[in-house]
């Protein structure tokens, strides 16, 4: 059975940050009562603990990968201050790369790139094990393109992803051995109309009703119809007799029920995103 390519479309930005993660600093600094703070600029730790921020960043290798038990302190204008569903998140500019804070299964808070061009959201590893994300023998694995090449991930569904008062349950993401910062990607956007306000360094989410399960129409369409055109044309091989011996029958009667195991998979990922049966043909 081919293997399944999905492109993340993180071209440069995937090679800055497997060349060091040096993309984006975050700093941590504990107050008088011990509780830990974290902060994506230096600007934001007050002054007093800044030597301490600096200290923990430049000496500290780990802490640059610092996930958070709260949400980073500053300003967040979410659903409940805004119009007609109109969400609006702020954001930090890290060179080229937009950086966000989003929160994991109500568990973990953790900076994440925004990357309209990623299929999924990209956990890396350790936030993913403090969010409560296991990935096991049995955790599907798809392979996806890069601008550095294939690399292959587990796939996860994550309970829940929330950037400001932006929140999306149920969001298809994949797990990163090697990434140091997260991504963003289409199955947590496509929820939504997205705009960037540069001057402002503030997204503005719509939410989009026209989407299932962060998919359109479209792609939910052609996810049914490709896998049920590859049963066809294994299930046309098999019935035409010209197998060449036992053994190789077998393989394909086994590439047959993986495909089937596949689209029960699928039929139940859309279940739990109410996609309509017109979609599904």
């Amino acid at each position: 059975m081919p293997r399944l390519s999905r492109s993340l479309g993180l071209g440069p930005l995937l090679f800055v940050l497997l060349a060091g993660g040096a993309a984006a600093e975050v700093y941590r600094w504990t107050d008088e009562t011990g509780h830990p703070h974290y902060a994506g600029k230096l600007s934001q730790v007050p002054p007093e603990k800044r030597a301490q921020a600096l200290d923990s960043t430049h000496h500290d290798a780990p802490s640059r990968l610092q996930t958070f038990e709260a949400p980073p302190d500053g300003p967040t204008v979410g659903r409940s201050a805004s119009r007609g569903g109109v969400l609006r998140v702020p954001y930090e500019q890290h060179g080229n790369a937009i950086l966000v804070y989003a929160r994991l299964n109500d568990r973990v808070t953790a900076p994440f790139y925004v990357d309209t061009g990623a299929a999924d959201v990209v956990v890396p590893k350790a936030v993913a094990e403090q969010a409560g994300i296991e990935v096991g023998t049995d955790t599907p694995h798809e392979t996806y393109a890069t601008a550095n090449g294939m690399i292959r991930q587990a796939v996860v569904r994550l309970d829940a992803v929330e950037i400001g008062d932006a929140r999306v349950e149920n969001v298809r993401g994949s797990v990163s051995d090697s990434l140091p910062v997260g991504l963003l990607g289409t199955s947590f956007f496509n929820h939504f109309t997205l705009q960037i306000d540069p001057a402002a360094r503030m997204l503005t989410l719509v939410a989009n009703d026209d989407m299932r399960g962060g998919v359109s129409a479209a792609q939910w369409s052609e996810r049914f119809r490709s896998l049920r055109e590859r049963q066809r044309r294994l299930a046309a091989y098999l019935e035409d007799g010209t197998l060449a011996d036992a053994a190789r029958a077998q393989e394909l009667a086994a590439k047959r029920d993986q495909l089937a195991a596949e689209l029960e998979a699928l039929e139940q990922e859309a279940d739990r995103a109410e996609v309509p049966a017109a979609w599904r043909e």
